[in-house]
């Protein structure tokens, strides 16, 4: 391989890397690079940058492990990658932005290289409708209204999709503040029907008003989160999906692991959605519900 510094070239070898080392396990530094054509320290430099490399998310559970302090390289954690993952929105048009950038770096490579990075461009397109979408006007909107309501301590009403009970429901809320969060942001609220703080996600309000006539709750002091319940989940299935489906920070070498949720109806949808991928331990009345819930809609079918 040729001792090149750039981009194209470095990206190729990141992607030669993981398939290289995982079936070349504790080769040395020394080794790698020349099989690889390039110096030591630059080859120990893209081992470092391969090392931020992961899935989404970034935490020591997603990225790759590399270890090559001994002078010996060894990975880890890689075989996640394998694993076909459904994108965002967002993600789809970062990959999209970043293979125009790497086409434009590739002009002086091969034909065949530029019809791939083309097809995987369209492929990408395709996903996004042929458009990429910087920001939804209706969000915008939105947000300036709660950002002044916030300022002027005044209660909003709004027209809410839930996704707990599928649902249109209409909502009074003290807005408190707002907050973003994997490519969503949030309404943090005071909720008068639940009478507890609550989050709602801008992407689900269909519309939001303010509400002159109505007390709003004193700022002096941090508003108390609303209740929260701690229960015990067992994954059958795929560690990393119900992970990433349900926020779970940690699951367990025997597959147990703890949500946290404020809806009794979200977990009966969440363990219904995913079985029987995952089991809810203990909680024998809710079992019962989600079994009750199973039962009804499988006669649906039977009728």
């Amino acid at each position: 391989m040729a001792n090149q510094s750039a981009p194209i070239q470095e990206v190729s070898r990141l992607l030669d890397l993981v398939p290289f080392l995982s079936s070349h396990s504790h080769i040395s530094l020394k080794e790698l690079a020349n099989e690889f054509g390039i110096g030591e320290k630059a080859m120990a430099n893209e081992l470092t940058a391969l090392s931020m490399c992961g899935l989404p998310g970034y935490t020591p559970y997603e990225l790759i492990e590399i270890f090559f302090d001994s002078g010996f390289v060894t990975i880890n954690n890689h075989d996640p990658l394998d694993i076909p993952r459904a994108l965002t929105q967002l993600e789809v048009a970062s990959l999209l932005i970043g293979l125009e950038i790497l086409r434009d770096s590739a002009i002086a490579e091969s034909a065949t290289l530029l019809v791939q990075i083309d097809s995987l461009i369209e492929q990408m397109k395709s996903l996004l409708g042929g458009a990429i979408l910087i920001a939804d006007n209706a969000i915008t909107s939105f947000q300036t209204v709660i950002e002044s309501a916030i300022a002027r301590r005044a209660t909003l009403s709004l027209q809410y999709n839930s996704p707990v009970r599928d649902e249109i429901a209409i909502r009074e809320v003290d807005p408190l503040s707002l907050r973003s969060e994997k490519s969503y942001s949030y309404l943090v609220a005071f909720c008068h029907s639940a009478n507890a703080v609550r989050e709602f996600r801008l992407d689900r309000v269909i519309e939001v008003r303010a509400v002159e006539d109505s007390s709003f709750i004193p700022r002096a002091a941090e508003p108390v989160a609303g209740e929260q319940s701690s229960f015990k989940l067992r994954v059958h299935g795929d560690r990393r999906a119900i992970a990433e489906a349900l926020s779970i920070g940690e699951i367990a070498a025997n597959g147990e692991a703890e949500v946290e949720i404020y809806s009794r109806e979200w977990l009966v949808k969440a363990v219904l959605a995913h079985s029987p991928a995952i089991e809810l331990l203990g909680e024998s009345q809710i079992r019962g519900e989600i079994k009750s819930t199973a039962e009804n809609i499988l006669a649906l079918y039977s009728s």
